[in-house]
């Protein structure tokens, strides 16, 4: 890994925003540090990162987006005889719970819901990977994200990613539920100890 630079950007009135980025990448993170969780964007590994602010022995979900390079979503294979390793499945979309217990959710198309328009005056900041704009009245945190839009509500913590103005995920850490709409994700849970991690099902990769 090579030179990590942390670039903290003062916007929110007690919420901890970083650009972190490591000089061998063109593209870094911005990580969200609120009142009861913690939020990473990736702009570079393209996927979301949610932990409990309160550590627990490394605790985190993944959230590994369509857009995320192939060669971070491959579940790999063993072949029993020969010991070797193969490309077992290339899903589309891949959450990996590492010990968070979040509940997954999926609704039809049809269920998907409209993103509000956010009218209300709000601050604007520049970072290195994007435009953050805060609405203050609805504490909204919103953050374009490639072609689509990330929303963090600062109060109650949930996260809605939009796409062609369309909710189609909805994450509400508090209750530990993730709603996908039109999407059905690829799962891998781990039990999480002060060893490392292990997948709660052995065998399923």
């Amino acid at each position: 890994m090579g030179y990590v630079s942390i670039r903290k950007i003062k916007f929110i009135p007690g919420i901890k925003i970083e650009h972190v980025k490591d000089s061998k990448h063109e593209r870094g993170d911005i990580n969200i540090e609120l009142k009861n969780s913690f939020w990473s964007i990736g702009f570079y590994y393209k996927g979301l990162t949610y932990s409990p602010l309160i550590k627990e022995g490394g605790k985190h979900l993944n959230i590994n987006l369509d857009i995320t390079e192939e060669s971070l979503k491959i579940i790999w294979g063993k072949d029993e005889k020969t010991g070797k390793f193969y490309v077992k499945e290339k899903p589309e979309w891949l959450i990996n719970d590492y010990g968070t217990e979040f509940k997954i959710i999926t609704h039809p198309i049809d269920e998907i819901e409209e993103a509000e328009e956010l009218l209300e005056p709000k601050l604007i900041k520049n970072t290195p990977e994007t435009i953050l704009e805060y609405y203050r009245k609805g504490e909204i945190l919103k953050i374009p994200y490639f072609n689509d839009e990330i929303r963090i509500n600062i109060e109650n913590e949930n996260l809605e990613y939009i796409r062609n103005n369309k909710k189609i995920i909805k994450v509400f850490p508090l209750n530990k539920e993730i709603h996908f709409y039109g999407i059905e994700p690829r799962v891998r849970k781990y039990i999480v100890t002060s060893q490392g991690a292990r997948l709660a099902n052995q065998n399923t990769n």
